[in-house]
């Protein structure tokens, strides 16, 4: 399956289905009318009822203005106004409260993927059976036209989830996803970040969920020359808000220790050091047989420079921790969590085939 050509309609019946396009847009004033515009055209080619919501997130432009503009002959177009810039992840959020659709789509309004690849990703659910697709630019069929700078940016992003969250997704970021309206109204309750990782936190709650997600497909064109609207300060966040979802979602988060535990276990922990100290200086005089010295001196780096076989021995010793650290709490949580105070960490698998706890949950309201 090739993204974006326009043969690529959907492969179910669309009967009575109703879908949403939900679009944030911030500062998109040259872009925002000929994406709603586009839209509009390619949901009239297959969707029988559908709806296009436009989030305007406090943009400082003439973002606003340009939507209601493009809109003004589309009467399946709802233009909606936050008064500041909240991010996109709490835009889309306020734009699904508005929506009614039984499917969701979620558009990027910058154009980088264009919108005649939303049935790709609906055809992907059909054949899967899949409750969320997501595009990914590492899909293997996936079009590429991107500066280096965001393709190594975006490569370190993918391997820094795959080991903090052991999803089984190649890319969570990229902008144009399909939800089944069930799975938004009970991830979205469990969801905090609104602006760089909200993508991550919201499938990291669906997989827990057990809804299954898959990949598709996309063709991705640079629309911004070289440099585009993402900075430094944006991977930085991005990063950290992504650190502050694996928290929310650990082992550690779930068991919320008192302060006395803690404190007790920084004592254990500086003990361990202490008698890991101890125990290497009693080593040090131990006899070793003549015949075994080459294997002690081949796991021990005596080969090596002293001061770089300390470097080396510290920072494996850091790998291993942070390692461990993953794993276990991947581990512990599925086997420990039992309290659910409605947040990440709280989700299991089993809630999913449950129906108290569907409307244990909570769903959102509309405004």
């Amino acid at each position: 399956m090739v993204p974006g050509r326009d043969k690529a309609k959907p492969i179910m019946s669309r009967g009575n289905i109703k879908f949403t396009v939900v679009i944030p847009a911030y500062n998109e004033e040259g872009l925002i009318g000929q994406c709603v515009q586009e839209t509009c055209r390619v949901m009239d080619t297959t969707a029988g009822d559908y709806e296009v919501i436009v989030v305007d997130d406090g943009s400082r432009d003439g973002t606003y203005v340009e939507a209601r503009r493009a809109a003004e002959d589309l009467p399946q177009v709802r233009v909606v106004r936050c008064s500041e810039n909240e991010g996109k992840g709490q835009a889309l959020h306020r734009g699904f409260k508005y929506s009614d659709g039984e499917f969701v789509f979620f558009l990027d309004a910058d154009l980088d993927i264009q919108p005649n690849q939303l049935w790709t990703l609906y055809n992907v659910m059909n054949e899967t059976s899949a409750d969320v697709v997501i595009g990914a630019k590492h899909h293997p069929e996936s079009q590429l036209e991107l500066p280096w700078h965001r393709r190594i940016v975006s490569a370190g992003y993918a391997l820094l989830v795959r080991t903090l969250f052991d999803l089984p997704l190649h890319d969570t970021q990229t902008g144009i996803k399909l939800f089944r309206r069930e799975v938004l109204q009970r991830v979205y309750p469990r969801t905090r970040v609104g602006r760089f990782a909200f993508d991550l936190e919201m499938l990291v709650a669906a997989t827990r969920f057990g809804y299954k997600v898959v990949e598709a497909p996309v063709k991705v064109t640079f629309q911004r020359g070289t440099r585009g609207r993402i900075g430094i300060w944006d991977i930085l966040r991005s990063w950290w808000d992504t650190l502050d979802i694996f928290y929310r979602a650990s082992f550690w988060r779930w068991l919320n220790p008192s302060w006395s535990v803690k404190v007790w276990l920084v004592i254990l922990t500086l003990g361990l050091v202490l008698a890991g100290v101890g125990l290497g200086h009693l080593l040090i005089p131990i006899t070793i047989p003549s015949y075994l010295n080459w294997l002690f001196d081949l796991l021990a780096l005596h080969f090596v420079n002293r001061s770089l076989r300390n470097w080396i021995f510290f920072i494996a010793g850091v790998i291993i921790v942070i390692s461990a650290l993953v794993k276990l709490n991947k581990h512990l949580l599925a086997a420990f969590a039992s309290m659910d105070r409605g947040d990440l960490a709280g989700i299991m698998q089993r809630h999913v085939k449950s129906q108290s706890s569907r409307e244990g949950d909570g769903l959102d309201e509309r405004e």
